[in-house]
């Protein structure tokens, strides 16, 4: 498929799978539970039975000292594994119940405020927000502006972001009341109750903190500063919203990676990586270092490519004054979450692949290897500690006899042994190929401790967040096997054809399989996926777009109910009922030669499932030619939709084709200039399908006048879009736009930020 793709996912390297979890303790525990529910009380009442926190699992284990930190990355970073994989850390999903969100609207309390109704943040579930870089709550909006896209800076002296306030509503009295400068970059935020929550970084130059005592192997000598980013979480209290006051901050060495709020309570992720030489994870909380015993520093014993402290903190916005909740794991550079009301999911995919092992060393070179080496060897050997770890450092000790440049074995003779070794490389090679890619799942409750429960795994890589659900206890995920394996190389040469497949595994509660789905859409991979209640939704494609229906009701049994072929696919599914699904994607043209289709410009689509064996297309709506996109496509935050209203609005980069251009024929690959960029504002329903009401932009006419088909966004980019009562407001970097929802005429406008516009230039 010709469709280009941020691969975002990065390379990393896993250890020996582990067994799967079973938590004998748990299992005891829910018997305990039926036992006791049975007995009564005093006077006939049932006494509620006494649960006891649940157990840490065994995978998670703990370190003694920073002697140890550093030995286990000492050794994990040593020689050469045969253990790889890579992932990302793309999305964290919450799961309260059993139906997502079906409409953003939230009724307010106190109507002669605020709004009556006002939409919010679009979300997987209901009940679980997700931070995004615009919130509002009836009567205000607040827009973390600076950096997100690199164009519009809001702060004052010194300062490259900043969070906004406006007093919006009603929206002819709309003015900005207030600003929070920031030394660094804003990414996200929340709003709960007179809290107001700021993810973002900085970059800072500063003394290295003192060495733990107890690691003398640790980097003795350091230089007297460094510079690192540093990733903060800041809790602002706005209960005058013209004057907000920083109550709480927490800072990281690091990056923020993403986050989650439930009933006031954020749980947020960081993650740095842990380096060998100074092993030692750097947290404040109100500019005062955290002591980090390593003991707190929890880790898999199990192989990688590189390590990273992920932080688990937990904040309840209710109650600051209780301290936060935290967690270290040392883990590999990438993985996927999702969290659920009681457990937290840390998912990273694993590849398995070929790289030189201890075996395949002690083979080719073992009788080369002089007395001392051999006596190295033996010593490793005789360490308390993993069998990975000790094949990384034998394998280390024979790479520095080979490095040596006055080894005793020939040069020649070296020649044919390197030959001999990837021979033998090979043939282990092969004998993995067959399970090279798992999904795996880590279960952590969230409990205030983040105890860990146990592991499972289902085969390939999950797409992104809504790829994953949880449900009356299952834990559901579709993969795709095979496909980037082409794209990347993985079995070490890029000539190698892997035929791709997808599937649908069903885990349970202790994430051991209890059903599975495989051989949907051979060749193609998942683009876009929807879990809801007993129902999931599936689209593939390659030269057209696969609709699958598929029934999870019976969770050792999931099975396809029927599927749709059309052109084109959808990035994006979102329900608009229990009966009908809204697709955002692409149109495509199928290639004249090739097994492909060339994708064309943004396609709206809407599917009745009510006859579940033949889901239809009852209507669809086709934007601009090749070119055309939406934020909308890779965020589903900028997707706004409203069933009461029949109100659907995204943002549109539109791309048109000027044929004069070509006498000849436009051909399928053609894309087009760019001529508009802003909200594009839809009714929608069953009976009357899409029905564009018209758009609001933004730009000024010089952001197109020489961008052509090279124009890559402005801070005047209408990103996100909300609703409060008969107000549609657009916001971009250097804007908020209130627009009176019925008849589309503008009521007002208020700059946010200045603007440091980008030069565009034709380099066509």
């Amino acid at each position: 498929m010709e469709k280009t793709e941020g691969f975002r996912q990065t390379w990393r390297a896993s250890g020996k799978q582990m067994e799967r979890a079973l938590v004998f303790g748990i299992a005891i525990l829910a018997v305990a539970f039926l036992l006791v529910g049975c007995i009564s009380g005093p006077g006939g009442v049932v006494t509620p039975p006494i649960i006891s926190p649940p157990t840490e699992a065994s995978e998670l284990k703990s370190f003694s000292s920073w002697n140890e930190i550093y030995s286990f990355l000492d050794s994990a970073n040593s020689g050469s594994g045969y253990y790889g994989g890579r992932g990302m850390l793309e999305s964290i999903a919450m799961a309260p119940g059993a139906f997502p969100t079906m409409a953003t609207g939230v009724k307010s309390a106190d109507a002669t405020q605020s709004a009556s109704d006002y939409s919010q943040t679009n979300v997987q579930v209901a009940g679980v927000d997700e931070a995004d870089i615009v919130k509002n709550d009836g009567k205000y909006i607040y827009v973390a502006t600076g950096n997100q896209y690199g164009y519009y800076r809001g702060g004052g002296s010194g300062a490259s972001g900043s969070v906004a306030i406006l007093d919006a509503f009603p929206a002819e009295q709309m003015r900005k009341i207030s600003q929070i400068d920031i030394t660094g970059s804003v990414s996200n935020i929340y709003i709960y109750k007179d809290k107001l929550v700021v993810f973002g970084s900085e970059y800072k130059q500063e003394e290295y903190p003192p060495m733990p005592p107890d690691c003398d192997e640790c980097l003795r000598i350091v230089p007297p500063n460094y510079g690192s980013n540093y990733a903060f979480m800041r809790v602002y209290d706005v209960t005058d919203r013209t004057s907000p006051k920083l109550e709480k901050e927490y800072e990281m060495k690091g990056n923020y990676q993403d986050s989650r709020m439930i009933a006031g309570k954020v749980y947020a992720i960081f993650q740095d990586y842990a380096y060998r030489d100074y092993p030692i994870p750097i947290m404040r909380v109100d500019g005062v270092a955290q002591a980090i015993a390593p003991s707190e520093v929890r880790f898999f014993d199990e192989p990688d490519s590189g390590y990273n402290y992920n932080t688990f903190l937990g904040v309840d916005l209710n109650d600051l004054g209780k301290g936060e909740s935290r967690k270290i794991m040392l883990m590999g550079n990438s993985q996927n979450l999702y969290v659920s009301q009681e457990n937290m999911y840390v998912t990273y995919t694993k590849y398995t692949y070929y790289q030189p092992i201890w075996p395949v060393y002690d083979k080719v070179y073992g009788s080369y290897l002089p007395f001392d080496v051999q006596q190295n060897i033996a010593a490793v050997d005789a360490q308390e500690i993993s069998d990975w770890r000790k094949e990384r450092l034998k394998a280390a000790e024979v790479d520095k006899f080979l490095s040596d440049d006055i080894n005793p074995i020939a040069i020649a003779e070296r020649t044919v042994l390197s030959q001999n070794f990837n021979d033998e490389a090979q043939k282990a090679r092969e004998n993995i190929l067959e399970n090279e890619e798992k999904t795996v799942v880590h279960k952590v409750a969230l409990d205030g401790a983040f105890t860990y429960l146990g592991k499972g795994e289902v085969p390939g890589h999950v797409l992104n967040q809504f790829s994953m659900d949880e449900h009356n206890g299952y834990f559901r995920v579709a993969t795709t096997v095979g496909e980037l394996n082409r794209w990347w190389g993985v079995r070490g040469n890029q000539n190698d054809v892997q035929v791709s497949t997808n599937g649908v595994y069903v885990l349970d509660k202790s994430l051991s399989e209890v059903g599975r789905l495989e051989g949907l859409a051979p060749n193609e991979k998942i683009y876009s996926a929807r879990f809801m209640g007993d129902r999931a939704y599936l689209v593939t494609f390659k030269k057209v777009d696969p609709l699958f229906v598929l029934d999870l009701a019976e969770p050792t049994n999931p099975k396809v109910l029927g599927k749709l072929k059309i052109p084109g696919y959808s990035d994006y599914l979102h329900p608009y009922d229990e009966n009908h699904i809204i697709g955002l994607g692409k149109g495509a043209i199928a290639a004249e030669e090739g097994d492909f289709a060339w994708y064309q410009g943004v396609k709206l689509s809407l599917f009745d499932v009510s006859d579940v064996e033949h889901p239809k297309e009852v209507a669809k709506y086709e934007i601009g030619d090749r070119g055309t996109d939406s934020y909308a496509l890779s965020d589903h935050r900028a997707f706004l939709f409203s069933k009461e209203r029949n109100l659907l609005v995204i943002p549109v980069k539109l791309a048109e084709i000027d044929e004069s251009k070509y006498p000849g024929g436009v051909e399928a690959n053609t894309y087009g200039d760019y001529v508009f960029q802003g909200a594009y504002v839809f009714d929608i329903s069953p009976e009357g399908g899409f029905v564009l009401r018209g758009s609001i932009t933004h730009a000024d006419a010089e952001d197109f006048a020489r961008s052509g088909e090279y124009y890559y966004g402005s801070g005047n980019d209408v990103m996100r879009s909300l609703y409060m009562d008969n107000y549609l407001y657009t916001v971009s970097g250097k804007y908020v736009k209130a627009n009176d929802l019925g008849t589309l005429d503008e009521v007002s406008s208020v700059q946010i930020a200045e603007p440091e516009k980008p030069k565009y230039e034709n380099y066509g």
